[in-house]
């Protein structure tokens, strides 16, 4: 059982989550597309796949960019929307807050690395 910051990430087991700026794991940015990219876990493995975004996916490997169109991803990944890092574990973090919470959107500081909840609208 895998865990990310103490909750049981197979919460979100079997669930389709969609990251950008109107997505489930909201990120506050107009560098990321509105609907930028989908993570999910299956079978204990953590896919992404970007939804074809205007600034694209990428994986953060050796100090370098790696595009990143679709595929498995592990926990501690670095990752790049938009122009924003972030690692694979801070945006399921967001995900398990989702359904831990009453399900309100969850926003990511990615200069602080935090959450924030904000209401919708």
């Amino acid at each position: 059982m895998k865990k990310v910051m103490g909750v049981d990430i197979s919460l979100i087991e079997g669930q389709t989550y969609i990251i950008g700026r109107e997505g489930h794991i909201y990120i506050d940015s107009l560098t990321v597309s509105k609907q930028h990219a989908e993570i999910s876990i299956t079978n204990g493995k953590i896919y992404l796949r970007d939804l074809n975004s205007t600034n694209g996916t990428y994986l953060v490997k050796n100090q370098g960019l790696v595009y990143f169109e679709k595929g498995f991803v592990n926990l501690m990944q670095s990752i790049l929307l938009g122009g924003q890092q972030y690692t694979v574990q801070s945006l399921l973090a967001i995900a398990c807050d989702i359904i831990a919470s009453d399900a309100s959107p969850t926003q990511l500081d990615p200069v602080n690395n935090t959450k924030s909840f904000r209401k919708a609208s």
